[in-house]
């Protein structure tokens, strides 16, 4: 497959769920699959090539895509509150893109609000799961349990009822679409202690998928956040998820706390749980060869 740019392929678009979903493969399509989901407010060029070709070079076909609302999949201009969508319906899109592509199983890996879409699929569609591996990710990203303070907890309780009510405005939630704000913004919420955050690199990828591939809708932190607090907590079911299971998370994650990782990982049957030291809400390529050993051991 030819390289479009550093960080985009020759992609194309799958009629998936009723919408068109944007993807990209690497590797031969006779291997076993492998589907990256990304999470909230990220296009699928967030799967660096650092993170994707070791999977390729070991002999699996990977696909990563844009989930709706973001990158060049279907934006949904028609959202209102009414028309809430959830991690259900992106698990749609997930698995509508693999039977367009005629993919039978995949093993899933999912990032953040991707790794709740990938515990989605799990759940509702095990028939198409090898595997599953959720990274920096929660069984319930608004559990009072995984909080201290009292107001929080009562924050965490109110938001599902909010969601449907009020437009809850702030400066993460409706910040400026500008390569300055996103870097910004992850390298003060994401980046963990252990490893320095790359400003060059996500300078580079930031200018390419807000200004060249104009992948960035500034919508899509909201209406996807708005999926993750309609889609309620997923604890009771994770203990029915019959697939070898893999929960990475890092120690110095500060926007999805360790916490949440205590509290699901258990709760899957026979999941391994890797912490991976110093390492915050990122897959810094310091930690790729600890990661990549993991799932690929996980895949065998």
């Amino acid at each position: 497959m030819k390289t479009e740019s550093p960080f985009q392929q020759v992609g194309a678009k799958a009629k998936s769920n009723g919408i068109e979903i944007y993807y990209e493969t690497f590797g031969k399509p006779e291997n076993p699959a492998v589907l990256l989901i990304m999470g909230l407010d990220c296009q699928c060029v967030m799967w660096s090539m650092d993170f994707i070709e070791p999977l390729v070079a070991a002999g699996y076909y990977v696909i990563r895509f844009d989930n709706r609302d973001i990158g060049l999949s279907t934006w949904m201009n028609d959202w209102n509150k009414k028309k809430l969508y959830t991690l259900e319906d992106i698990a749609r899109d997930a698995i509508g893109l693999l039977d367009a592509i005629n993919i039978p199983k995949a093993h899933i890996i999912g990032a953040s609000m991707g790794g709740m879409i990938a515990q989605r699929i799990a759940l509702s569609h095990a028939e198409k799961v090898l595997s599953l591996t959720s990274i920096m990710s929660s069984g319930y990203a608004l559990n009072p349990s995984a909080v201290k303070s009292f107001s929080t907890k009562i924050a965490f309780r109110l938001m599902p009822y909010l969601v449907k009510k009020v437009r809850i405005k702030n400066k993460i939630l409706d910040g400026k679409v500008t390569v300055d704000s996103y870097l910004a913004t992850y390298k003060k919420v994401l980046a963990g202690t252990k490893y320095p955050f790359n400003e060059a690199y996500f300078r580079k990828l930031f200018s390419y998928s807000i200004l060249e591939r104009k992948g960035q809708n500034p919508k899509a932190r909201y209406q996807q956040l708005c999926a993750i607090v309609a889609s309620g907590s997923r604890l009771k079911e994770l203990p029915k998820i019959n697939v070898p299971t893999l929960i990475l998370h890092g120690t110095a994650d500060k926007l999805v706390p360790p916490i949440h990782a205590k509290i699901y990982a258990p709760l899957i049957p026979n999941a391994k749980m890797v912490w991976l030291e110093g390492v915050g809400h990122e897959i810094p390529t310091g930690a790729l060869p600890q990661v990549h050993e993991e799932i690929l051991a996980l895949f065998k």
